[in-house]
């Protein structure tokens, strides 16, 4: 008989870090751009559209010896029914014997890899120099956009949101982020001096940012192109469907491109809605990242240069950041083990 072990999200909160999230998102990408990670194509279906909704993203994960997949069903009606909006499951399985290993909620974890992925794109593409962070977004993700850059980048100390949604500076939201962060970062053993603040302004905030995260689910530009000065950053984290898109084209049509998934990227992520206007082609997509961090690719080549990088989301971030969280929960003894 084969066992799984179940991993509740207060497990995995227990053992898995911003930190952790940081190195295994990079691990991910570093994987795919050596061939020892596959994103597969991703399944999505729609119950009832604009109501209720399901995406499977799988993949492969061999440098780590697994394979396998996160389902997220969003039903907008569970509020009523006391429920929470969104379900997230992952299931990772031997890739040798293709037994299942272990489920896990995977809400606990996406946060996290989201935020990393964010930042990684600074990390990696941003001038060194690079001391503001505009994020774009004020929701729930928006706390680990910038937990996972304080924490990727020690040179980013001041820290502005905004919601594009609103006229007004999201104040109390802000307020409450600050203890969010503080935690994320606590619970990593990080300590650092950082200044985040709340805007109501996004040009202005746009126009003196090294580096920006958009992090919302728009289906039009929230970032203008005359917003973004030379040298800056973009993280566009938003899209993650068809129709999304976060920041002006004429802006990706001026930038150095990079994304974590070139498939996905032009179907279903930021640069699907410019590839069908026309103001790019999938051949401007300079390179992945993870082919930048595994030194197959370049970064940013001068401080004048506007670099983007689109994370829609790919399967073997949640994997890696997965098999973390397994192995540090089987060494604390978490989780349920059951006999299938």
């Amino acid at each position: 008989m084969s066992q799984i072990r179940i991993l509740s999200a207060s497990d995995i909160q227990q053992v898995f870090t911003i930190v952790d999230a940081l190195e295994a998102v990079e691990e991910a990408y570093r994987q795919k751009a050596e061939g020892t990670g596959v994103a597969w194509p991703m399944v999505y279906a729609a119950f009832e559209p604009g109501v209720a909704d399901m995406d499977i993203r799988s993949g492969d994960l061999s440098g780590s010896g697994l394979f396998g997949l996160k389902l997220t069903a969003w039903f907008s009606k569970n509020p009523a029914r006391s429920l929470p909006e969104i379900f997230g499951t992952t299931l990772i399985c031997d890739d040798t014997t293709g037994e299942p290993v272990a489920l896990l909620n995977a809400s606990a974890i996406t946060g996290l890899r989201t935020g990393a992925a964010a930042a990684l794109g600074i990390k990696w593409l941003a001038r060194k120099d690079a001391t503001r962070l505009l994020v774009a977004g004020s929701g729930h993700m928006s706390t680990y956009m910038v937990a996972a850059t304080i924490a990727a980048c020690p040179g980013i100390n001041h820290i502005e949101v905004w919601d594009p949604m609103r006229s007004e500076a999201p104040e109390s939201r802000v307020e409450l982020m600050r203890g969010q962060v503080a935690s994320l970062l606590a619970a990593a053993g990080i300590e650092r001096d950082y200044e985040l603040v709340a805007t109501g302004d996004g040009e202005a905030a746009a126009k003196v940012a090294d580096a920006i995260i958009t992090i919302t689910p728009a289906t039009s530009p929230v970032i203008l192109d005359s917003w973004v000065r030379p040298g800056t950053h973009v993280s566009c984290v938003g899209a993650d469907m068809e129709g999304k898109h976060e920041l002006d084209a004429a802006c990706h049509a001026r930038a150095r491109l990079y994304v974590d998934d070139r498939a996905q990227s032009v179907t279903t992520g930021e640069l699907e809605v410019p590839v069908k206007q026309g103001a790019i082609t999938p051949e401007d997509i300079v390179a992945e990242l993870g082919e930048v961090i595994a030194g197959k690719a370049q970064g940013r080549t001068s401080d004048d240069q506007v670099t983007v990088f689109d994370t829609s989301g790919i399967a073997v971030q949640d994997l890696s950041s997965s098999k973390v969280a397994y192995d540090r929960a089987v060494e604390a003894g978490l989780g349920s083990v059951v006999e299938l």
